[in-house]
C-alpha cells in the first residue's frame, strides 16, 4: 500500500505542473480564438473552462498534499497568496470594466488637417435617420491596397449609428464564412476584394476598383460610394429626374468640358434614376418626375411647352432651371414671363467684377465668379457650403422679387456675386470690348445669382397670375419648389469638380426631391499634398545633397588632420 501510494505521489509530483502548463494554454487559446472570430461562443469558452478547471484544481490539490495550511509558516503563505490572488482578480476586473466602458462609450478625434477620418455632413445625416439594421461586411486581404482606409471609414459609419454592424472577413483564411455569405445573399460566387452591405433583402456589392479613382494619384473615394450604397438598399424608390431637351440644352450624356455628365453621375450615384423628356412629344411632364430639370436652354420654349411645365408646377412640380446668360435679349427663352409668376425676376445681362488682381495685370475685370462664404445667403441649401468656393463663369441675374400678400410663391436669394460686381446690360459688345459700369443702364450691385421659391404660407387670396387658385377659393398651391441659377457653366464637367460646384448642385435637386436628410457635402478629397519645386531649388537640392553633405566630413576630416599635424 505504501508502495502505491508513494507511485501516485511520484505520478502528481512528476505531472502535475505540466497539466497546469497546459490548462494555462488551453485558457490561452480560448481567448485567441475569441479575438480570430471576434466573438465569445463555444469554440472559446470550452477550452477556456477546460483550462481553468485544471488550474484551479491541481492548484487547490498541490496546496492540500504539501501541506500549505499545516503551520503557521504555511499559512501565513497561503494568506498572501491569496491577498495577491484576491487583487489580481481585483485588477482584471478593473481592467474589463473598463474595456467594456471604453467599448461601450467612447469618443473618436480626427487631428488630421482635412478632417481625413470624419464623415461629412450630408452622411451623418443619411445615418441618423436610418431605420434599418445594416450588415456591412468587407471580403479583403490585408494586404490590399486601401484596405486600412476601408476598415477605419466603416468604423466610422458604426460609431454614427447603432443600426450598422461591421464585420471583416478574410476570404483566403476564412472561407466558411465567405459561404455562409454566399448562402444568405443567393450568390454562387462572391467577388474578393468586395465590401457587401445587405438591408433586409437587398445587397449592394462595392468593388475594390470603386473606390478608388482610376487615374493617378490614386485617390480613396470610399465615403461616397459607401454612402451611395447605404441609399442604394434602403430606398426602395429612386428619384426620378427628367433633363428637358430640345432647346440646344446641356445634356447628361455629354463628356465634354461643356457637358454635364458629371453631375448626372453623380445623381446616379446618390440613388437617382435619370431620363431625357422631349416636352412637344409627350406633351406632359411624366407622373413618375420628382425633379424637372432645364440645363441651359439656348432656344425659345413653345408657349405649348411652357404651359405644360405650367400646369407640372402647380401640381407640385419641382423644377430646377439653369439659364444661359450670354445669349441675345432679343431671343428670350420664354421662362422670364413663368419665372415672375414664382417671385422669380431675370435679367438680360452678365455678371462682371473687376477685383481680381492678375499677375503683371493689375486689376482685371471677369466674368468668373468666386463665391466664398460671405456671399451665400441663409438657407438650407448653402448652410453646409460655407467653408467651400463655388464658381460660376458669366452669370445673369436672377432677383427675388418683393415679398406680396398676393402671390403665394415666396422666392429667397441663395448667393451674391462679390462686392464690386454689376449686371452689364451691353452684352452684345461684351466680346469686343473691356466691361465697364455704367449707372445709368447696368444693375448696380451686390447682385444676386440664385433663387430658390417655395409655396409659403397658404395664402389669403391669390394673384390673376395663377387663374386656377383664383377661381377656385377651396385650390390651394401644391408645394411646388423651384431653384433657378443665373449660370450653366458652374455644372457643367470643367468646372464640377470645384469644391463648392457639385455639392450646390445636389443640395438643390436634394432641397426640391424634399431629401432634406441627404443635404449636406460630398465626401472630401484625400489629404494629398504635394510640393512645388522650381528650377532653382531644384539645383539648391541637387547640390546639397550631391556635394553638400559628402564635404562635411571631408572639411571635418581635414580639420582634424591639421589639428593634429601642429
Amino acid at each position: 500500500m505504501r508502495t502505491l501510494n508513494k507511485k501516485r505521489d511520484d505520478w502528481f509530483n512528476q505531472f502535475s505542473g505540466y497539466i497546469i502548463l497546459a490548462g494555462i494554454i488551453a485558457v490561452v487559446a480560448g481567448f485567441g480564438i475569441s479575438r480570430i472570430l471576434n466573438a465569445w461562443g463555444l469554440p472559446s469558452l470550452i477550452p477556456m473552462g477546460i483550462g481553468g478547471g485544471v488550474i484551479i484544481g491541481f492548484s487547490l490539490a498541490t496546496a492540500i498534499r504539501n501541506k500549505w495550511f499545516s503551520t503557521e509558516a504555511s499559512k501565513r503563505k497561503a494568506l498572501v497568496g491569496t491577498n495577491v490572488a484576491i487583487m489580481s482578480i481585483f485588477a482584471a476586473c478593473i481592467f474589463a470594466v473598463v474595456g467594456f466602458l471604453n467599448n461601450r462609450h467612447y469618443e473618436r478625434f480626427d487631428l488630421t488637417l482635412t478632417g481625413k477620418y470624419s464623415l461629412s455632413p450630408k452622411t451623418k445625416n443619411i445615418l441618423k435617420n436610418l431605420d434599418k439594421p445594416i450588415i456591412i461586411t468587407t471580403l479583403f486581404n490585408p494586404g490590399e491596397m486601401f484596405y486600412e482606409q476601408i476598415v477605419d471609414i466603416l468604423k466610422e459609419y458604426a460609431y454614427h449609428s447603432d443600426k450598422i454592424k461591421v464585420e471583416s472577413v478574410d476570404p483566403l483564411r476564412n472561407r466558411t464564412k465567405v459561404e455562409e455569405l454566399a448562402k444568405r445573399l443567393k450568390i454562387d460566387d462572391l467577388q474578393m476584394n468586395t465590401v457587401v452591405f445587405e438591408c433586409g433583402e437587398y445587397s449592394k456589392h462595392v468593388p475594390q476598383n470603386e473606390v478608388i479613382e482610376r487615374q493617378y494619384p490614386f485617390k480613396f473615394k470610399g465615403e461616397e460610394s459607401f454612402t451611395e450604397a447605404i441609399l442604394n438598399i434602403t430606398q426602395e424608390k429612386q428619384t426620378a429626374i427628367y433633363f428637358v431637351t430640345g432647346h440646344g440644352e446641356r445634356h447628361f450624356e455629354d463628356y465634354d468640358r461643356a457637358g454635364i455628365s458629371g453631375i448626372a453621375n453623380a445623381l446616379k450615384r446618390d440613388n437617382c434614376r435619370i431620363a431625357p423628356l422631349d416636352i412637344l412629344t409627350t406633351k406632359k411632364i411624366p407622373d413618375d418626375c420628382d425633379v424637372l430639370i432645364v440645363a441651359g436652354p439656348t432656344k425659345a420654349y413653345l408657349t405649348e411647352e411652357l404651359n405644360i411645365i405650367r400646369n407640372y408646377l402647380e401640381g407640385r412640380g419641382k423644377l430646377l432651371l439653369m439659364l444661359e446668360p450670354g445669349i441675345d435679349p432679343n431671343t428670350p427663352t420664354g421662362f422670364k414671363t413663368l419665372l415672375a409668376e414664382y417671385g422669380v425676376a431675370v435679367r438680360d445681362n452678365v455678371v462682371v467684377y473687376n477685383k481680381v488682381n492678375m499677375p503683371l495685370f493689375g486689376i482685371q475685370t471677369v466674368a468668373e465668379i468666386y463665391i466664398g462664404k460671405d456671399e451665400y445667403a441663409d438657407h438650407i441649401i448653402t448652410d453646409d457650403l460655407k467653408s467651400y468656393n463655388t464658381i460660376l463663369f458669366g452669370s445673369c441675374v436672377v432677383d427675388a422679387a418683393p415679398a406680396n400678400d398676393q402671390m403665394p410663391y415666396q422666392a429667397v436669394v441663395l448667393m451674391r456675386a462679390p462686392e464690386g460686381s454689376w449686371g452689364e446690360v451691353d452684352v452684345a459688345d461684351l466680346r469686343q470690348k473691356k466691361p465697364e459700369y455704367n449707372i445709368d443702364t447696368d444693375v448696380q450691385g451686390p447682385v444676386s445669382l440664385a433663387i430658390a421659391s417655395q409655396v409659403k404660407e397658404l395664402p389669403k387670396a391669390v394673384t390673376q397670375s395663377h387663374p386656377q387658385m383664383a377661381n377656385d377659393p377651396n385650390a390651394k398651391p401644391q408645394g411646388a419648389r423651384l431653384v433657378v441659377f443665373g449660370d450653366t457653366n458652374f455644372a457643367s464637367n470643367e468646372y464640377v469638380e470645384n469644391p463648392g460646384n457639385m455639392d450646390l448642385f445636389r443640395n438643390s435637386v436634394n432641397w426640391l426631391a424634399k431629401k432634406e436628410t441627404q443635404l449636406g457635402i460630398s465626401a472630401k478629397p484625400p489629404d494629398f499634398r504635394k510640393a512645388t519645386i522650381n528650377p532653382i531649388q531644384m539645383k539648391v537640392i541637387f547640390w546639397v545633397s550631391i556635394a553638400g553633405i559628402p564635404l562635411i566630413p571631408i572639411v571635418v576630416g581635414s580639420v582634424v588632420w591639421w589639428k593634429r599635424r601642429r
